[in-house]
């Protein structure tokens, strides 16, 4: 990476950083200001930004950004809040998530005909994760009922893991057709779901009673508690790694694993601003250098197809998908088609892109690696621009619950 590099990035996070209340209130997505300023900042622009030979540095940053982002989800999981909130968060994660991943791949079958089926397969899963995080104002505007702003969570967080599992699956199945080693990749197969939920679990459930016994005898501060869950998601995904597995399942295990203990054998509620500022820092970061080395080229070699596939992943496919989830809830069809609308994408289908390029033998990475692109930035894009009004429907539709938490 270019030695201005870091320079111009840290500039970016403490200008931003001055506005960054401001920029909340109008509900646009942080992630869509640094991709424009990388746009600016990049090799298409005042060429202040460089990523050196190759993509290892921005790989390795998106792969520090979600490992993070893994852990912290699934660490604040709050598995007996799922019941009081009704049937809607559990068709949700049941139903909605499984479909979406299929529906995704029905589409991009019928839309992108060069793609054999896993690979169709890869890329429902790719785009298929939500990430509410990105547009923060929108969790935290009251006009929006509790029981729609718990479900979105609840199932972004759990959206990155059950896609990585999706995918990690059928990545082996498609590269099983061009690699005459078929038997590595049942072996990449079992790996990946098997002994990564293994060493996640392991890693989550010690490092859990660890932090947990330490903090009940005050022999480690809130910060300190922070700092060592941040340790404990990269430990998982190094481990996930060096045993051939995923480090990114073992990182979404672990933090469930850990949320488990910690809840379990401690009252109170484990503090999370350390490690959720480091993740989002990450994650502005990347994309930073995906505006400025992604979006430009990728949409040069976007056709019409393309564009109409990311648009249809993006509202067709997730509003399908969310509305046969909540057939016979009593959620109103506002509310529903509330969920179905909001799910950006972000990180995960970023880092899951970088994913299949870096670990499979596909036939069209390079038509995946597009679709990523004009995806993720369409979604930026009109998420931001549609939120302020879709909040301003829910509160006209008289659904919203001022006093819920």
């Amino acid at each position: 990476m270019h030695y201005t590099t870091p320079l111009v990035l840290a500039v970016l996070v403490l200008g931003y950083a001055v506005v960054s209340e401001r920029v909340n209130r109008l509900y646009v997505a942080p992630a869509l200001i640094f991709v424009i300023l990388g746009m600016a900042l990049g090799p298409f622009g005042l060429h202040l930004l460089e990523a050196g030979s190759g993509t290892e540095g921005y790989t390795v940053l998106a792969q520090l950004a979600l490992t993070v982002i893994l852990f912290g989800q699934a660490a604040k999981m709050r598995f007996d809040r799922i019941g009081p909130h009704g049937p809607v968060t559990l068709r949700l994660l049941i139903i909605g998530i499984p479909l979406t991943v299929l529906l995704g791949a029905v589409t991009a079958a019928a839309l992108l005909p060069v793609l054999p089926w896993w690979e169709a397969v890869c890329l429902g899963a790719i785009v298929a994760p939500t990430e509410v995080a990105l547009i923060e104002s929108l969790m935290e505007d009251r006009r929006i009922p509790e029981r729609v702003r718990h479900a979105l969570s609840v199932e972004s967080g759990f959206n990155d893991g059950f896609a990585l599992a999706a995918l990690l699956i059928a990545l082996g199945l498609a590269s099983a057709r061009t690699d005459p080693g078929k038997g590595h990749w049942a072996w990449f197969i079992f790996s990946t779901e098997i002994l990564s939920l293994l060493a996640g679990g392991l890693v989550g459930l010690v490092g859990g009673a660890i932090v947990t016994w330490s903090r009940r005898r005050e022999w480690m501060t809130d910060t300190w508690a922070q700092l060592a869950t941040l340790a404990l998601a990269f430990i998982c995904f190094q481990l996930g790694e060096r045993i051939e597995a995923s480090g990114f399942v073992a990182a979404f295990t672990g933090g469930l694993a850990f949320s488990f203990v910690s809840r379990r054998r401690s009252e109170d509620e484990p503090p999370t601003q350390v490690s959720d500022a480091a993740g989002q820092l990450l994650e502005l970061l990347v994309f930073a250098m995906f505006g400025a080395f992604a979006v430009i080229d990728g949409w040069r070699q976007a056709n019409w197809r393309i564009v109409l596939f990311a648009l249809l992943a993006l509202f067709a496919v997730r509003m399908v998908s969310v509305l046969i989830a909540l057939v016979a809830t009593d959620l109103p069809m506002s509310s529903r088609v509330f969920i179905g609308w909001f799910g950006p994408r972000g990180i995960g289908t970023v880092v899951l892109g970088l994913l299949v390029v870096n670990r499979g033998e596909l036939e069209s990475i390079g038509l995946i690696s597009t679709v990523v692109v004009v995806t993720v930035t369409l979604s930026l894009v009109l998420h931001s621009l549609s939120t302020a009004p879709g909040i301003r429907m829910q509160a006209s539709a008289g659904v919203a619950t001022p006093s819920s938490s």
